[in-house]
């Protein structure tokens, strides 16, 4: 019998392979986006050297599809709806993955533990974290959960918080030691919330947990509170020595981490 002949496949596209008309479309978007409402039909063509019949095609699909838009009045060009609408559908990365790589940088700079933690009602609770290298260093766990006077992040909350927040904070709040060390007098607290709004700064000295000492600072996006950024460090490790190293490594990455959110919000 005959051998019948195998289907062949179409094989790997070559990289050097493209279609002239989908080259010459992604040349218009581009050039319309790089100058927006203010390229012309014989501007176009003059760039990009497509011919007047395939350049009218073209732009009145763009235009069908919404891919583009013809300014009445001046008869220029400028994207349309949408590609604002096919942004908008881009998966949305989750926080952690957002943060996570900068928490990575922070614990490298620092060789400490580094976390992102949110506000959770009256608790802050960490959504990232990035153990340090050392032998001697603290696992902060993800979903760890703190009562805001406890633990550096939750004090940057707490001074970002209007004084009339503050009180009914205060007001609803029964104080415990989670260490013998945790601060529970309101004037002391107080003295700190000052301290915070004035220096961007909050610490802690085992007052969540006995040999560690923490460290935050605020990720503002929008000049709202995003988030917070932390170190834990033993605090055998800490003191004014490193201080001023953790304070500018820790700003650093809080105003990376704004810039980061603020694109993807």
């Amino acid at each position: 019998m005959p051998k019948r002949n195998a289907e062949k496949s179409p094989g790997p596209l070559k990289s050097a392979a493209t279609v002239k008309s989908a080259d010459r479309v992604l040349d218009i978007l581009e050039a319309v986006a790089a100058n927006a409402g203010r390229i012309s039909f014989s501007r176009l063509m003059s760039e990009l050297g497509i011919p007047r019949s395939s350049l009218f095609q073209l732009l009145n699909n763009l235009m069908a599809r919404g891919y583009l838009e013809q300014d009445e009045a001046s008869m220029r060009y400028r994207l349309g709806p949408r590609i604002a609408e096919l942004n908008n559908q881009r998966p949305t990365p989750s926080l952690p993955s957002l943060v996570m790589p900068a928490l990575q940088a922070l614990s490298r700079e620092t060789n400490e533990t580094a976390g992102f933690y949110v506000r959770d009602g009256d608790y802050v609770t960490a959504i990232a974290t990035c153990t340090g290298g050392q032998a001697l260093a603290y696992t902060m766990q993800v979903g760890e959960k703190a009562p805001l006077y406890a633990v550096s992040s939750g004090k940057i909350v707490l001074g970002h918080m209007t004084d009339a927040e503050i009180k009914a904070y205060f007001a609803r709040t029964h104080f415990q030691k989670v260490t013998p060390h945790t601060i529970t007098t309101p004037r002391v607290l107080w003295e700190q919330i000052h301290a915070t709004r004035e220096e961007g700064f909050a610490y802690v000295r085992e007052e969540f947990t006995i040999g560690i000492a923490g460290i935050a600072t605020a990720v503002v996006v929008n000049n709202m509170l995003a988030g917070m950024v932390n170190l834990a460090v033993p605090t055998v490790r800490y003191g004014k020595h490193n201080a001023i190293l953790f304070r500018q490594r820790l700003q650093a990455t809080a105003n990376r981490l704004a810039e980061i959110m603020a694109i993807s919000a």
